[in-house]
């Protein structure tokens, strides 16, 4: 191969997406690493370059399960998922990362949790956690600190092949820990990345430009084409999407 970047470039990526839906144990791998590496160094000082060459794509291919792996999997003590399923309700403190969404008087939103309150000692903790709240009275949005209380609990996986994986989904978003809550409790207002506060500030704008533009239901239906808010469809609207096979035109809206 005339240029070997491509070529890695490629066996790279496959790595990462056989290493998203193949689990593989990592001792083998880092095992198989090592080997192939000595391998690898013993065929180039007999310069035999083209096996050196495949060598170097298997450890790339490897190398790409490995990043995945290390990328995808929480590895830190102190993760929250360490924590979970907790018997006892503990208190989270973290700052909101999602804009929180309010659906069927319940408010979800996802937060990156800074410490943990267990038993009366405080520790610091990482990792983001799913966080549904059933008391939504409290004014919070994205880049606040706030305080959370209630038990720890780990996503639900599929029960069956084929059925929605609600832990895989959420997991692919770095999210490995649940917790429903009635007690919020802003610590800290602000914060966050200005970028994401800005484009939430934007959104925000056209929402209410094509509110005052439109009449309903022609607003509720451009708001889910352009900003893919689903959620404000009227139940008859999103019927007829369907019924009609085109409810691809709304996209799904992540917060």
């Amino acid at each position: 191969m005339n240029k070997p970047i491509y070529g890695i470039t490629l066996f790279f990526i496959l790595g990462i997406i056989i290493g998203r839906y193949l689990t593989l144990p990592f001792l083998p791998l880092y095992l198989g690493l090592a080997v192939l590496f000595v391998l690898t160094f013993v065929l180039y000082l007999k310069k035999k370059e083209k096996w050196t060459g495949y060598s170097l794509f298997l450890i790339t291919f490897l190398i790409g399960i490995v990043y995945f792996y290390y990328i995808y999997y929480p590895h830190s003590s102190n993760h929250i998922a360490a924590y979970a399923p907790s018997e006892e309700k503990v208190t989270v403190i973290g700052e909101v990362v999602s804009r929180p969404q309010l659906k069927e008087r319940r408010i979800r939103f996802t937060i990156e949790a800074k410490k943990i309150i267990e038993n009366e000692q405080e520790k610091a903790t990482q990792g983001r956690i799913w966080v549904v709240s059933y008391f939504p009275l409290e004014n919070y949005d994205y880049g606040d600190t706030i305080r959370l209380e209630g038990r720890l609990r780990l996503p639900e996986e599929a029960k069956e092949k084929g059925a929605f994986d609600w832990q895989r989904y959420l997991s692919y978003q770095g999210i490995w820990v649940e917790l429903a809550t009635g007690m919020v409790t802003v610590v800290k207002r602000g914060g966050g990345n200005p970028l994401i506060k800005w484009a939430y500030k934007s959104r925000d704008w056209m929402v209410r430009v094509i509110e005052h533009t439109l009449p309903e239901p022609h607003s509720f239906v451009l708001k889910g084409i352009i900003l893919g808010d689903k959620e404000s469809l009227p139940l008859a609207v999103q019927e007829s999407f369907l019924r009609t096979g085109t409810g691809q035109a709304v996209p799904v809206q992540l917060g």
